[in-house]
């Protein structure tokens, strides 16, 4: 007779998952960037996945087996009973006849039998045949090797983010774990002007095979500029203050280059920014990291423009170029980083 073991090795893992950056600036927990303007804030943030090996449990024992009985004498043989004991307990045996059954000289009557264990159970298998002339027996070891279904021994891990689409990380087999990183610069010229705000960028790790997954998320602020109105400033200027409610200034031509001044509120210098210089005709060298938006020049014969009706104005939208000009004002509307942005 044989013992033939069997049993399923289901194999346990675990994933975590994280993200550092360079500079290791927080927000409420969550690894943070910020990408200034100027480039200072550029850096790279790097993401784990740590893949762990947690064992293995065993499951579905099965003990199975054939008893190959053998007439071996001159005379027919009338079998009365097949007994087989599985470690002690009687389990039932299919030999595909009915007891009593007469096994003739020199035949072989097979039977099998396959059993379901709770356990890894240790000792033997016996059979007891008993013939109306005499009792046989046979046994073999139940002896537990590998097992002959493995469950998620090797396991793969895909990876989901905002920043990557979807891709595939690696696989582990048991009984190793492993760390797998990945990384990705952040550089402010990526979003630009135009793209600045705060982004939060979600990704999440799984085992393909078991569904589990761990995630990251990382905030990326991008700094802003603020837009600011902007006035030439050249020699012996004339602020708008009283003659009008809002600052600037008007400059008596000739003038050469004359400072641009952006926020210079009641015609303060001390109050604004320096951001560039112009000429008399508002061609405008803006100063890193400065940005010009739109520009108005008025150069005419009076000291302020005038609009349709004769009146005085200093509305940017109502600048106009004479002849014989001698006054000028260069309006801008200049983006300024935003002077509240970092940790």
């Amino acid at each position: 007779k044989t013992a033939v073991t069997s049993f399923t090795r289901t194999h346990k893992w675990d994933i975590e998952k994280s993200v550092a950056t360079e500079k290791g600036y927080t927000l409420n927990g969550y690894p943070k960037i910020w990408l200034y303007i100027d480039g200072s804030g550029n850096e790279t943030a790097t993401w784990t996945v740590d893949v762990t090996y947690e064992g293995f449990e065993d499951s579905d024992f099965n003990v199975s087996g054939v008893i190959n009985i053998e007439n071996t004498g001159t005379l027919d043989a009338v079998i009365t009973s097949v007994v087989d004991k599985l470690a002690g307990t009687t389990i039932a045996v299919n030999c595909g006849v009915e007891f009593p059954y007469t096994l003739p000289a020199g035949e072989t009557l097979t039977c099998t039998y396959s059993e379901d264990v709770d356990s890894k159970i240790e000792g033997f298998n016996e059979v007891t045949v008993t013939t109306e002339r005499d009792t046989y027996f046979a046994d073999a070891e139940i002896i537990w090797g590998d097992p002959t279904t493995e469950i998620n021994k090797t396991v793969a891990i895909e990876d989901v983010s905002d920043l990557f689409g979807t891709f595939n990380v690696g696989t582990v087999t048991a009984p190793n774990g492993d760390k797998f990183t990945y990384d990705k610069p952040f550089a402010w010229v990526d979003y630009g002007a135009d793209n600045c705000g705060s982004f939060t960028y979600n990704n999440t790790a799984t085992i393909v095979q078991t569904g589990q997954s761990a995630s990251a998320t990382l905030k990326v602020n991008v700094q802003c500029y603020i837009w600011e109105t902007a006035y030439a400033k050249g020699d012996d200027a004339i602020c708008f203050i009283p003659t009008f409610a809002n600052w600037g200034w008007t400059n008596p031509l000739p003038q050469n280059t004359m400072d641009l001044w952006a926020g210079a509120g009641r015609c303060d210098t001390w109050r604004g920014t320096l951001v560039g210089t112009t000429d008399a005709w508002g061609n405008i060298t803006m100063s890193s990291p400065y940005l010009l938006r739109k520009t108005h020049v008025y150069r005419g014969t009076t000291m302020f423009p005038l609009d349709r009706r004769g009146r005085q104005t200093v509305a940017p939208g109502q600048y106009y170029i004479e002849d014989d000009a001698e006054w000028v004002i260069v309006h801008a509307e200049v983006g300024i980083p935003d002077p509240d942005f970092g940790p």
